[in-house]
């Protein structure tokens, strides 16, 4: 089975080993290694890399979709990293957020090869299969390479039934390790017995990440760890992944020596609950009956609600926008509830709320001159996030007109057109068959793309203007990638 992004912990292992021989290190400035890829303004080092800060934008789906790549495209990590040397911007500063993307490991695979002189499939076989003895799995670092025993992927359509899942992408980091379960079981033990690189390796991979901020993350190195990752109070380590309609989760409880490794060749979002339940088969709850820490399980104390009529609801009802990170959130009244995306909120006062399925987060909205709600901050345990509101519109035949022409982007070296539609964009690529934009607020739209590379897509669309409001360019933004900038032809 190929077990997607449970590939990272490899690559965790491969790079910690370089480092414990002094051949790398975590402050290293990426380009010291990698000096074709753009100086953005911002030193990326490889800690950074490691922990999915770094502020890289995503190669997958979106860059590879946006550059019109296709499931049954050819896709080496030769082409992958052609197209991540050209990314001019970041999505954000290194060390500010946290936002998992593959491109990482991508990255620190090359790193790897550049410092040992190896490819990244041989060095891995010499250093940490052969050793484990893990004669079944191996790195599929080409799409033509026969594959003997593989479980061929597949996606369910619509009507029950079966689809081939063709997956010829041979990028190695991040994806596209073949493996078994009685491997897994090998691998896991290492993590005891620190037979490949001795337990100072293990404790490397098992150290958090931290932001600028000082906030600890739960994602250490190609694992997710930390008090936020029990079950039946006991402590798990833990990572999952999919791609091309296969699937893979682990899940380790370290004070048992009990591990799950579940694979699967079709594509599912609820790999971990079937990974829980094969543990529960073994699984007591912790004697304490309490969370590791050994602290009595508490909720967040939240305050008082209060009433609040209908109009004052409804006027805080509305479509808020946070332009630095692209982000678009929706308000609704319904049946006398605020609802923040769809979630439940409370009010305890007049501008505070909090949700009712997470009390120790607040929205607290800031008034307008007429009595609505002109911006919202979001109260969260990593971080405020600021939004302004925005109000709808539906621009006419000669608005829409504006924005018609060809657009082209430097990063992707890909140019798209936009034609004026009935109350609507109309946006033509050169293999993708035509999209929907549909007007959200001001020089905004929403790009609904049929399913592209196994994932449902969604873009925000905003439109650029120069000194004298004319049309000169836009930004598309998606969830691992933000405000790619394309310019008017």
């Amino acid at each position: 089975f190929n077990r997607g992004s449970r590939a990272t912990p490899v690559t965790a292992v491969a790079i910690a080993l370089l480092e414990q021989e002094g051949k790398r290190s975590l402050g290293d400035d990426m380009r010291s290694y990698l000096p074709e890829m753009h100086a953005s303004g911002e030193v990326v080092t490889i800690r950074p890399l490691r922990h999915h800060t770094s502020g890289l934008r995503g190669r997958c789906p979106e860059l590879l979709a946006r550059a019109e790549w296709r499931d049954p495209d050819n896709t080496p990590t030769e082409d992958v990293f052609w197209l991540l040397k050209a990314q001019r911007e970041l999505n954000f500063r290194p060390g500010d957020e946290h936002l998992y993307v593959n491109t990482n490991y991508v990255l620190l695979t090359l790193i790897c090869e550049r410092v040992s002189g190896q490819s990244f499939a041989a060095f891995c076989q010499e250093r940490i299969f052969d050793p484990l003895g893990m004669t079944s799995s191996f790195i599929n670092d080409s799409c033509f390479k026969l594959i003997p025993n593989r479980a061929d992927g597949y996606y369910e359509d619509e009507q029950a039934g079966w689809m081939n899942a063709p997956l010829v992408d041979s990028v190695v980091g991040p994806t596209n390790v073949y493996t078994t379960v009685e491997d897994l079981a090998r691998w896991d033990e290492n993590f005891y017995s620190g037979q490949v690189g001795g337990l100072s390796v293990v404790e490397r991979m098992h150290q958090p990440g931290r932001l600028n901020d000082g906030s600890e993350l739960d994602y250490a190195f190609g694992l997710t760890v930390g008090p936020a990752h029990q079950h039946r109070g006991w402590q798990v380590v833990e990572h999952g992944g999919s791609q091309g309609g296969y699937g893979a989760w682990m899940v380790r409880f370290p004070e048992l020596h009990l591990s799950v490794a579940v694979l699967f060749n079709l594509f599912l979002w609820a790999m971990r609950d079937h990974a829980i339940r094969v543990a529960d088969l073994f699984l007591e709850n912790h004697p304490s009956g309490l969370p590791l820490s050994g602290q009595t399980p508490t909720q967040p104390q939240a305050a008082k609600a209060v009433d609040l009529g209908v109009e004052q609801l409804e006027a805080k009802a509305g479509t808020y926008y946070d332009a630095g990170r692209g982000a678009l959130r929706e308000v609704t009244c319904t049946e006398g509830q605020l609802r923040y995306q769809g979630l439940v909120l409370v009010p305890v006062s007049g501008i505070r709320f909090y949700f009712q399925d997470m009390p120790d987060t607040e929205i607290e909205f800031t008034p307008a001159i007429d009595g609505g709600a002109a911006r919202m901050k979001v109260v969260t345990a990593s971080g405020d996030y600021f939004y302004e509101r925005v109000e709808a519109v539906s621009p006419t035949q000669d608005e829409l007109a504006q924005y018609a022409g060809p657009f082209y982007s430097p990063e992707l070296d890909i140019t798209w057109t936009f034609v004026a539609g009935d109350g609507c964009l109309i946006a033509q690529r050169r293999k993708y068959v035509d999209s929907k934009l549909t007007p959200l607020f001001t020089d905004a739209f929403n790009d609904d793309w049929l399913p592209l590379m196994g994932y449902p897509t969604t873009y925000l669309v905003v439109f650029d203007r120069d000194a004298n409001r004319e049309v000169s360019g836009l930004r598309v933004t998606g969830t691992r990638v933000r405000n790619l900038r394309f310019v008017r032809q």
